[in-house]
């Protein structure tokens, strides 16, 4: 596998990536008028009852409409910030603007407490809900949820500080595959996973992704420089799915060469944990010295075994 970032140098070779698969009545009566005057009363008292439910929603709805932030279209949560004519900002724009940016006045520290009091008594809508999440909350319990909501967007998982794209986990891979293109795909249960020239000093990582069980898992070797001289390698597999998912599945990573045998076996981490988040975590660390072992001209060939859990071995 081709590893996917080089540092600037006018002899790196380019080197080839390679991954190969290893398996696969109808009569009317007059009623009387006592009977038609309690009807009457019934059905205005229904009609009325009918009338006040969508009344009421709607006055709910109004109000949390007032409480959108004119600039970043979010709901404003304390402190509600205004300008001397009145108009609502919420506190993180007011931080950024010097103008009201409905009126142009100069803006001011006036914090608008009466409509921080209405929104205290509203339940306002996850701000997830384009990606699914129906969820409605409080303000007390807004901020914490959308931290942790299990549809918040999802980063492109590409080791590649450049890449900003974010979006529903429905659409990662579809972005990964058109976007990145130079990172293999393959299918199967067991495949090898080659990176090729892993001493090279520019190269820095390899990616692939392995689809099996209906999932796709996200293959990478990591290379950091700890000192002069001094590098380590991190493997780990991730899976292109939420955290609960994951926890369904066992990965093994083996390495054989030169009458030598390494085994790793964990679970997969899903690609919500970013690959910094958990460099001194769950993974496999290799040195230098021991990369040099299980090499073969320069190319380390990891053996990838993806498996559900508590399904034997």
């Amino acid at each position: 596998m081709q590893p996917r970032r080089q540092r600037p140098a006018t002899d790196a070779p380019q080197a080839a990536t390679v991954a190969l698969p290893k398996d696969n009545s109808n009569q009317e009566q007059e009623a009387p008028l006592d009977q038609i005057e309690s009807s009457g009363s019934s059905s205005s008292s229904s009609s009325s009852s009918d009338c006040e439910k969508p009344t009421e929603t709607a006055t709910r709805e109004f109000l949390v409409s007032l409480l959108e932030c004119p600039v970043c279209f979010g709901y404003m949560m304390p402190p509600i910030m205004q300008c001397s004519r009145g108009h609502l900002i919420c506190s993180q724009c007011r931080n950024k603007l010097n103008v009201c940016p409905v009126c142009r006045v100069p803006m001011s520290n006036i914090r608008n407490l009466a409509m921080e009091k209405v929104g205290s008594k509203l339940i306002f809508p996850c701000k997830h809900a384009c990606y699914g999440c129906r969820v409605r909350l409080s303000y007390a319990d807004k901020k914490s949820h959308e931290e942790d909501c299990e549809f918040r967007p999802y980063f492109c998982p590409y080791p590649d500080e450049k890449c900003v794209w974010q979006g529903a986990l429905k659409d990662v891979y579809k972005h990964f595959v058109s976007t990145h293109q130079n990172v293999i795909t393959m299918e199967g249960t067991d495949i090898i996973f080659l990176a090729t020239n892993v001493n090279q000093v520019g190269a820095l990582d390899w990616t692939m992704i392995q689809s099996c069980h209906g999932r796709h898992f996200l293959l990478s070797l990591e290379k950091v420089q700890l000192g002069e001289g001094c590098q380590q390698y991190f493997a780990a597999c991730r899976m292109i799915g939420t955290m609960r998912d994951a926890a369904d599945f066992d990965y093994l990573i083996s390495l054989e060469a030169n009458n030598r045998t390494l085994k790793w076996k964990s679970k997969p981490r899903s690609i919500r944990e970013s690959f910094v988040t958990y460099t001194n975590a769950d993974f496999l660390v290799l040195n230098k010295s021991t990369v040099e072992l299980f090499s073969e001209d320069g190319n380390l060939a990891l053996n990838i075994i993806i498996k559900k859990a508590n399904n034997g071995d």
